[in-house]
């Protein structure tokens, strides 16, 4: 019985109630385990379905589609151009004869004293909208600009982005600090008029000097003698999807020739984003739903019913019919790896035989980036979507896994409290024993 009371019961509790839960701590760690790689899975694929996502719907806008036109000129400095997906390929000539302006004046004499001595209501009007300024709360030119400023028009009838306005402003010329008002936007129509009658003294906002006239911008088409107006000098709808921002006039007997064409290269760029983004998204499904047989080959999701089924709806809008066009028309095909591949001799025969084909095709409500986003809704939704309900399923496991752990270490704790109550008494029992024993071998 020698060296049985310098037994451990503290280890020996521990060993034996380890013990006791190995089976449950192993059902325990396999479930946490799979669960973890599921949602790892899970998290993967919501980000590799809104990154897809992402990629084709910023093809399929109003000013991004997958159709590109590019637009030239003959003459540099003129103008700038740019061509949307509906331009029409064509030759159009414009006579630049005046580009529009804002209205700019100073007022010349208009001193601090007069506007600290002025009273009454100032009247500012552009195009018929009207702003008030009391002069009574203003004692100097820079009060007056702040004055100025931080008045609002209403919202422009033309549903401009940019709302009328006037802007004032010190100038110092030869010494002297003059207040400029400038319209905010160009056209004989926003040209600013003073009202000045309701002041004690109207006569001190009469000296101006006009520094810009308020000037709409000129222009005729072709070898029309027909003359046209413009508030601005953007030109958006002079040529359908073409935008023209005038810079300066044409010379006599040169026009600003425009040639708007199909821009092979940038289309082909977006279809190869296009087929990318697929492939991507491609590798990302086969790694979560790869039936490999090892634990470490096993994807997370195969067998899974929800990916199987995205797989298969996404395949069949992918080799779906849309404008009457499928994807082999524009040499887009799939290898043996289920990844698409381009035929760039194919797709730019067919781009060049028929270039509204690929926008019927990829675009618009009915085309095939459109019904692939319809078709993501069932698993993105963040109210309805599979994936959100795939995510609470896994958070009801987490919880019932947290439960499991929680009992077993109760258990634990239970197991090794008995334990150790055991095995100190057995302890305490052992060491009296060899007391006793050592008293019989001294006599």
């Amino acid at each position: 019985m020698s060296g049985l009371s310098s037994l451990d019961p503290q280890s020996i509790a521990n060993a034996l109630a380890t013990y006791d839960i190995t089976s449950i701590q192993t059902v325990i760690k396999r479930q946490s385990d799979t669960l973890a790689a599921q949602r790892k899975a899970l998290t993967t694929l919501r980000t590799a379905l809104t990154d897809f996502r992402t990629a084709i719907n910023g093809m399929n806008t109003a000013s991004s589609t997958v159709l590109k036109n590019i637009a030239s000129m003959n003459q540099e400095g003129i103008a700038t151009i740019s061509a949307s997906t509906s331009a029409s390929k064509g030759t159009y000539t414009l006579n630049i004869k005046q580009i529009a302006s804002a209205h700019q004046f100073s007022l010349e004499s208009l001193t601090d004293e007069q506007v600290k001595n002025a009273s009454g209501v100032l009247k500012l009007t552009i195009d018929g909208e009207s702003i008030d300024v009391d002069m009574d709360e203003v004692d100097n030119l820079a009060e007056l600009a702040n004055a100025i400023n931080k008045q609002e028009f209403a919202e422009d009838s033309t549903g401009s982005t940019q709302k009328k306005g006037i802007t004032a402003s010190r100038i110092q010329v030869d010494g002297q600090v003059k207040l400029m008002l400038s319209s905010n936007q160009t056209g004989a129509q926003n040209a600013i008029s003073i009202d000045a009658s309701l002041l004690n003294d109207p006569t001190i906002f009469d000296d101006r000097e006009t520094i810009s006239s308020a000037k709409d911008a000129i222009f005729s088409l072709g070898e029309s003698a027909k003359e046209y107006t413009n508030a601005s000098n953007t030109l958006d709808k002079v040529i359908e999807g073409v935008t023209i921002n005038l810079q300066t006039v044409t010379e006599k007997d040169k026009p600003l020739i425009i040639n708007v064409d199909t821009d092979t290269d940038g289309t082909k760029e977006q279809v190869q984003a296009f087929i990318t983004a697929y492939n991507a998204l491609k590798d990302q499904l086969a790694a979560i739903t790869h039936s490999g047989t090892g634990d470490n080959d096993r994807g997370a999701f195969a067998g899974d019913a929800t990916v199987s089924s995205l797989s298969t709806e996404l395949s069949g809008l992918l080799y779906g019919v849309f404008g009457d066009q499928d994807l082999t028309q524009f040499g887009i095909t799939t290898n043996k790896d289920g990844k698409l591949t381009l035929d760039s001799e194919k797709f730019e025969k067919q781009l060049k035989n028929d270039p509204q084909s690929v926008t019927q095709f990829f675009n618009g409500k009915d085309g095939m980036l459109q019904a692939i986003d319809n078709s993501f809704n069932k698993y993105l939704s963040s109210t309805t979507g599979l994936l959100k309900g795939r995510q609470e399923t896994f958070d009801r496991q987490q919880k019932d896994i947290d439960a499991k752990t929680e009992k077993m270490n109760t258990r634990f704790e239970t197991a090794y409290n008995r334990y150790l109550k055991m095995f100190t008494a057995l302890q305490k029992t052992i060491t009296q024993m060899e007391n006793t024993m050592s008293i019989f071998s001294l006599l």
